[in-house]
């Protein structure tokens, strides 16, 4: 009975185990969102047919592992066999009711919160006429819990062709590039900006850059840095990298730069990061016939080039994908190769690509992602979030090793004296030395183990 009740615990456990350490296979995506939490980078969203409808909808929302997972980047591991871990409980807890559906423009996610673990989604402006649910709704990490948010001030709008960014103090950016009504106005433009700590949101004027499909990029002094993208039909702004645009928070105030260099052609469905330095912004992928995936602004002289890179780069040009920063890589998940197209899935391409960019003067395309975290003199909210608690854990244990190596040599030393002055207290006999008489014979084993403890 004890064996088959120790039999029964054991097959539970291993059932658990299996549970969280399986592996999901996402199906093919564009314009989704990718928020990096911790050690897990979440996919929320996005969609591969041509021509929406209810009916993709409901499909969609027939397997929510499938809407909703993450990608664990904890371990290593190769982009042959990526980590993707389904959410515990998610198909009961995942409020794709309440979600604005991707046939009216889907959602605008990010990070945010007082300790940069939870994840806000903001529905569309269609939904949010058509239901009463709450325009913002959010998913704690660490407790794996669902809520409903209420901002007070003006009733935040987000959409997938939205690029959304997170500053230093939990505020989110929602640039817009298309009409909307908000507080009973008719607007063309708009950037909300939303306190995610205080719950509050307003919109400021956004006219110099109204556009859907570009590229944000958080700059170490809090600016925000927009570029390239394309008006509401998605056309391509003719010198969206000639002439970007940086928005100042703190005074409210939009500034134009003229680049200079190798400027990248017009494109839409673009992603840009930040690079390890804080002086460089990386820009890959869209949609036109360039043949150059990447392109690096330098942002103390605003001058474009094209670095050098070695290593099996991507074989077909991604758009409407999304790039994070985690540890040394850039990490690019799914996008497509036109409307529609899914070549690099045709191709066996992987849906994750890694870049390594802890080398300005040489980036690398490789399959193998490794978690150890280079020295950076710049960290985006979401890298801030990344490992939380391995700074601390790196202070405690230098601490604790000081205490132990100081405990350490204290405890040599203080044997060391001892040991000393006991050898100057022996009185030599005759005939002997070290104070053992030439007559004691051979000491056996036991005398020598109480000898040692008297010195002890």
């Amino acid at each position: 009975m004890k064996n088959f009740i120790l039999f029964s615990i054991s097959l539970c456990l291993l059932q658990v185990i299996i549970k969280v350490n399986a592996q999901l296979s996402p199906s093919y995506r564009k314009l989704h969102s990718a928020v990096l939490v911790e050690k897990k980078l979440y996919i929320f969203g996005g969609f591969g047919e041509l021509n929406l409808s209810p009916e993709n909808e409901t499909n969609y929302n027939k397997n929510p592992d499938d809407r909703f997972f993450y990608l664990d980047v904890s371990t290593s591991f190769d982009t042959s066999n990526l980590p993707w871990r389904p959410i515990p409980d998610n198909v009961n807890n995942l409020p794709l009711g309440s979600l604005a559906s991707i046939v009216t423009g889907g959602v605008a996610a990010s990070i945010g919160g007082v300790k940069n673990e939870t994840i806000f989604f903001f529905n569309n402006e269609r939904d949010n006429a058509i239901k009463s649910d709450p325009p913002v709704h959010s998913y704690n990490s660490p407790n794996n819990v669902w809520n409903t948010q209420s901002f007070s001030g003006v009733r935040p709008i987000g959409r997938n062709q939205m690029r959304v960014v997170t500053d230093y103090s939990g505020k989110t950016y929602l640039l817009t590039g298309f009409d909307f009504t908000v507080q009973g106005v008719k607007r063309s433009d708009g950037l909300f900006v939303c306190d995610t700590i205080n719950l509050n949101c307003a919109i400021k004027d956004a006219s110099v850059f109204s556009r859907l499909g570009y590229g944000v990029t958080l700059l170490p002094n809090g600016n925000l840095v927009y570029m390239g993208g394309g008006d509401r039909t998605y056309i391509p702004v003719s010198n969206g990298f000639d002439l970007i645009f940086l928005y100042d928070p703190i005074k409210d105030r939009w500034d134009s730069k003229i680049t200079t260099g190798n400027i990248p052609p017009k494109d839409v469905g673009i992603t840009t990061v930040l690079g390890l330095n804080g002086d460089k912004i990386i820009l890959f992928g869209g949609f036109n016939g360039d043949n150059n995936d990447l392109y690096v602004l330098d942002t103390t002289s605003f001058e474009w080039y094209v670095p050098k890179v070695r290593g099996k780069g991507p074989v077909f040009k991604r758009g409407e994908h999304c790039a994070n920063v985690i540890g040394k890589y850039m990490v690019v998940t799914f996008g497509s190769n036109g409307v529609v197209s899914s070549k690099y899935k045709d191709s066996g391409e992987s849906d994750v690509l890694l870049l390594d960019i802890s080398n300005d003067s040489e980036y690398v395309w490789t399959n193998s992602f490794d978690p150890t975290l280079p020295a950076t003199k710049s960290a985006s909210p979401e890298q801030l979030s990344s490992n939380p608690k391995t700074n601390i854990s790196v202070i405690v244990g230098c601490v604790v090793g000081v205490i132990l190596l100081i405990g350490i040599i204290s405890i040599v030393a203080f044997l060391f004296i001892k040991r000393r002055k006991n050898t100057n207290k022996a009185i030599p006999t005759p005939g002997g030395t070290d104070g053992i008489p030439s007559n004691a014979g051979i000491p056996s084993e036991q005398e020598l183990s109480s000898r040692r403890r008297n010195v002890i």
